[in-house]
């Protein structure tokens, strides 16, 4: 499995990546190297595999300009390209790897998963709302850091997520965390986790329950401590808090107004709601649109045309 840019770029080169299948997946070095008959058409070339080879031989380009700079930031730049790129590249392979590796940036636990360009939380406990999903773009993922465990969750009625430990185990693995299914096993008895029979022998769990337990006990074990936190309530809801108003060009004015409402709500249950509010009053530019502070843009023009 490509691990680096490097990698992944002189592995995109190859004919089993550039070469697709009816699916539009990667097909076998078999298929890629065998040569078409005189009855056959030629092997579909996959363009976006190309497309990406090629955005790797820049971004190795970028990288090195930056990396020869050699101050923190131009360092920094130059890691996050690169680390963008390989994520980017490992969805469009189908394979998970990197993003599992990064705790989410509001709940502190292992549970994003690449879903069409982004880090998706598939943390209930963390979604505001039922089926508002924190998400973040690869970019902004590589410079977020890791949220602080709230502590342990617990799942009323009878969740979505259920899965045995023996996947959950797995899951978790993919993060670089790996648990024993033994060791999950004594966590959720001793933090008294629910759990929903399956047969006779076995019992399911929620993996937000035991995803929440499973930040926690590596806090502990790197001495940090848990709690609330304090964070802003549209940390990783980009897509409701600026896609609303006049940008939602072409969107259901319905579904417009509530997308407004739902952000107002949790607006409203931030605590920096106000510093955030005077901030969008006094700039322009990325605060001309959505909602900010609890106010929709026009409100906010509004309010500034009555200061005039």
């Amino acid at each position: 499995m490509p691990a680096s840019v490097e990698q992944w770029t002189a592995a995109l080169a190859q004919t089993y990546w550039t070469t697709s299948g009816s699916t539009g997946q990667p097909v076998s070095r078999l298929t890629g190297d065998r040569t078409a008959t005189r009855t056959e058409a030629q092997t579909p070339v996959n363009t976006r595999v190309l497309d990406k080879q090629r955005e790797g031989l820049d971004v190795l380009a970028r990288a090195a300009r930056l990396t020869a700079e050699g101050t923190p930031l131009a360092r920094r730049e130059a890691a996050a390209i690169r680390s963008t790129f390989v994520m980017e590249a490992e969805e469009l392979a189908g394979e998970i790897e990197s993003v599992p590796q990064h705790a989410c940036p509001a709940c502190g636990c292992f549970t994003l998963r690449p879903v069409k360009g982004k880090a998706h939380c598939f943390n209930r406990h963390c979604a505001p709302r039922p089926g508002l999903r924190r998400r973040w773009a690869y970019r902004d993922l590589v410079h977020a850091k890791p949220g602080t465990p709230r502590g342990v969750q617990r799942s009323d009625g009878y969740p979505a997520d259920l899965q045995p430990l023996s996947a959950l185990a797995e899951f978790f693995a993919q993060s670089g965390h790996k648990v024993p299914v033994g060791t999950l096993a004594r966590w959720v008895k001793l933090h008294h986790l629910s759990r929903w029979p399956v047969d006779s022998k076995t019992y399911a769990y929620s993996l937000s329950d035991v995803a929440t337990v499973h930040a926690v006990q590596l806090a502990a074990r790197q001495g940090q401590l848990c709690g609330e936190g304090a964070r802003p309530a549209c940390s990783g809801l980009g897509d409701l808090f600026f896609n609303t108003d006049e940008q939602a060009a072409g969107v259901d004015p319905k579904l417009a107004a509530r997308r407004v409402k739902v952000a107002k709500e949790l607006c409203g249950e931030c605590p920096f709601t106000e510093p955030c509010r005077d901030f969008a009053l006094k700039h322009s530019a990325r605060w001309q649109h959505g909602v900010a502070g609890g106010l929709s843009a026009k409100e906010r023009r509004s309010m500034k045309g009555h200061s005039r």
